[in-house]
């Protein structure tokens, strides 16, 4: 799975590249997978034991799998996001796929530790506020992003709480995925 699920996400953003609706389909497709996924197994299983706060943010987990499933079968808005927004999409993805998994480096950890887009939390919010950048409709931008925003600033306070410059990651995504949908969000209006 450490291999598959980036490589369909990535998959997923190369097929946007050719058929938009298709794309941003699969792409909402296995993020809903992904928040299910990652809402069962690591936070109901593993971060709810040791933080019993977690046990409420897995059936949010849950309903974020919703939106996206539903955005997967019902449609995401014909035709490709502006420009910017796809630019800006595109950078969160491969941020979140690529580069997020070699921070475990730089903390001094071994890819076998690293987090994986698709199966964290922290990669896969930063995957799904680029997604919410490529669609074109309001609502599918909120449905998509709203969770990965709480998600990140949630993260990048306990990591700060925790250990200061590991908070840096979540809460530079967040700020990026913010400034991005907002600047983006008055060409679509």
């Amino acid at each position: 799975m450490p291999l598959l699920a980036p490589l369909a996400l990535l998959a997923a953003l190369t097929l946007y590249t050719r058929r938009p609706a298709g794309g941003l389909r699969l792409l909402f497709a296995l993020l809903a997978l992904s928040w299910f996924s990652i809402g069962s197994n690591f936070i109901m299983q593993r971060y709810a034991p040791v933080n019993w706060v977690m046990s409420h943010a897995g059936p949010v987990f849950f309903l974020q799998a919703i939106a996206f499933a539903t955005m997967a079968f019902i449609g995401p808005p014909r035709g490709a996001a502006p420009r910017p927004a796809n630019n800006a999409g595109y950078a969160l993805i491969l941020t979140g796929t690529l580069a997020y998994p070699l921070l475990a480096l730089l903390q001094g950890r071994t890819l076998a530790d690293a987090e994986i887009a698709g199966i964290a939390p922290d990669p896969t919010a930063v995957v799904s506020l680029g997604a919410a950048l490529l669609t074109t409709g309001p609502w599918h931008r909120m449905a998509a992003s709203v969770v990965p925003n709480l998600w990140l600033a949630q993260s990048a306070l306990t990591l700060y709480v925790l250990n200061g410059p590991a908070a840096l990651a979540p809460g530079l995504a967040l700020v990026a995925g913010l400034v991005a949908l907002i600047a983006t969000a008055r060409r679509l209006s």
